[in-house]
């Protein structure tokens, strides 16, 4: 009998592993998405859920190794990914638990030259139109998610969340790859270079086309991508974090000085 309890649950488990394999890639307008490519044959593309978990500042770290090493060989300077996501107001359904004060906001990662400093943070486009052909790209990346709307074998469910993608279906390469120079200026509309470059650390905005073009885009924390394959988002500390540490640090100076 104990016997017969174990196979069961090992026959259940198995089960329950195949069909969170084959779960499907949900994308719906307001999620995240992670695209990463070596400008061969197959993208990856991942959906880290909805924005909004990202607003209000949660870390977040998913391991992708599986997935990479399974299609790139390994995470190494041949690999270039961004992250990226809108959240249109006009499309239906809509995420209503996304703030954001324009149907035209985009969010989206600016690849570090030095992985420990910060880039001076880009302007907002300012431009709801031009914004919008910014969002449609996008979009036909991040639509890329069901399988039976493609020939098979171009479009796969890798695991939950985790789709691979042939590139002769355009979406993340093309887009990425402004005259074959890896521009990451999504078709020349965004003048940010979303691309990183392997290992590395990109920093993350959100850019609301409601602001003046001279006023910067809104600095959410960083996306960092590991050796191991291991995606991670630093969120901006809160104003709560920022004054304990100061009142840590005054604390520092009075001991010092009573010393």
């Amino acid at each position: 009998m104990k016997r017969y309890k174990v196979l069961t649950a090992a026959v259940a488990a198995a089960v329950l592993s195949g069909a969170s394999a084959m779960a499907q890639f949900n994308y719906q307008n307001g999620d995240l998405v992670a695209a990463f490519s070596n400008g061969g044959t197959t993208d990856v593309i991942v959906n880290l859920g909805s924005i909004a978990n990202f607003q209000k500042g949660d870390a977040y770290t998913q391991d992708l190794s599986s997935v990479l090493d399974s299609v790139f060989g390994a995470v190494n300077n041949n690999v270039y990914w961004a992250v990226f996501g809108v959240n249109n107001t006009n499309l239906s359904p809509s995420d209503p638990s996304v703030t954001q004060a324009s149907p035209y906001t985009v969010w989206g990662t600016l690849a570090r030259s030095n992985p420990s400093v910060q880039n001076a943070t880009p302007n907002a486009s300012g431009n709801a139109n031009s914004q919008l052909l910014t969002v449609n790209d996008i979009l036909t990346v991040a639509n890329l998610t069901s399988p039976s709307d493609a020939n098979p074998g171009l479009i796969g469910n890798y695991a939950a969340g985790i789709e691979t993608v042939a590139t002769s279906l355009g979406g993340f390469t093309s887009m990425m790859d402004q005259n074959q120079s890896w521009s990451g200026n999504w078709q020349g509309d965004w003048s940010s270079d979303m691309l990183n470059e392997g290992v590395g650390v990109s920093d993350f905005y959100q850019n609301d086309p409601n602001n003046p073009h001279a006023n910067p885009a809104t600095y959410l924390g960083n996306f960092s991508l590991s050796s191991e394959g291991a995606l991670t988002f630093n969120p901006v500390p809160e104003p709560s974090t920022w004054a304990m540490m100061g009142s840590g640090m005054l604390a520092l100076l009075a001991i010092r000085r009573r010393k």
